[in-house]
């Protein structure tokens, strides 16, 4: 299997996601993985079964890549993030829309977001004016990789960024963000034809 980049990445992306920590072999690795499992799911398998493969395993190898240059893993109400080791940045995955890496698109998440991640974006910016201004604040700051699945005949691409959300109450979906950093899309191919099914939103509630 092969993947490229559909665009040229830029200097500025690059830019952006080392000011979090982050370089973009660590997403790919990430979203590669999830697509691998994508091809595991039996094909008369739940039809979430595809999406929860791929969020397993974006999770974990994610996770597997940053704990192995500091990072550390964020279990926190089971939500599955990794916390940057000298900043308040915890990053988690999200599932977007086809806004999703198209900085003039609306970009909205999937699912409608429980207690435990709105409670986690309470100390998120509320807008772009403040752009890393405050990361020396107690609150962390939660960012999330968003990925959305198109595949057409045998060619998979993934729309991908990094973006953090604006504080988001429980049950609404994430509309509003303070940052985006979109990316070019992440091209496969040639692969099986593989179920785009939606990923499952896990639950998670907050212990008082």
């Amino acid at each position: 299997m092969t993947m490229s980049n559909a665009t040229e990445l830029t200097a500025d992306h690059h830019a952006r996601l080392a000011g979090l920590g982050l370089r973009v072999d660590h997403l790919d690795e990430a979203i590669w993985a999830g697509v691998d499992a994508r091809l595991s799911a039996p094909p008369l398998g739940p039809t979430n079964g595809a999406g929860l493969l791929d969020w397993v395993h974006r999770v974990g190898r994610l996770r597997e890549v940053l704990v192995a240059e500091g990072w550390t893993k964020v279990d926190k109400w089971n939500a599955g993030l990794v916390q940057h080791p000298s900043k308040p940045v915890v990053l988690g995955t999200l599932q977007g829309n086809r806004g999703t890496g198209n900085p003039l698109a609306p970009l909205r998440s999937d699912y409608a977001k429980g207690p435990a991640i709105a409670a986690m974006m309470r100390g998120n910016d509320h807008d772009q004016l403040s752009l890393f201004d405050s990361f020396h604040a107690h609150e962390w700051k939660l960012w999330f990789l968003v990925t959305y699945v198109v595949q057409e005949d045998e060619r998979t691409t993934v729309l991908r960024e990094v973006s953090q959300p604006e504080p988001t109450p429980q049950g609404q979906v994430v509309d509003r963000w303070a940052h985006r950093i979109t990316l070019p899309p992440l091209e496969f191919g040639p692969l099986p034809p593989m179920r785009t099914a939606h990923e499952v939103d896990v639950p998670v509630r907050v212990r008082e």
